[in-house]
């Protein structure tokens, strides 16, 4: 990864967090939020890339 990093911050609504737990407890295991959020958003650019993001 890169040496220098952009730090964001984010707010959540209870239903996206409970999504969330879900996708870490499912997929992601013991892997640290922050690189679960990266590989999502990753994901999420890969889709948009495509064209096939749904908004």
């Amino acid at each position: 990864m890169a040496s220098h990093r952009k730090r964001f911050t984010i707010s959540v609504t209870p239903k996206m967090e409970a999504e969330l737990d879900l996708a870490r407890q499912s997929r992601y295991g013991r892997t640290t939020q922050n690189d679960m959020l990266r590989d999502l958003i990753l994901r999420g650019l890969a889709v948009q890339k495509r064209g096939e993001g749904g908004k």
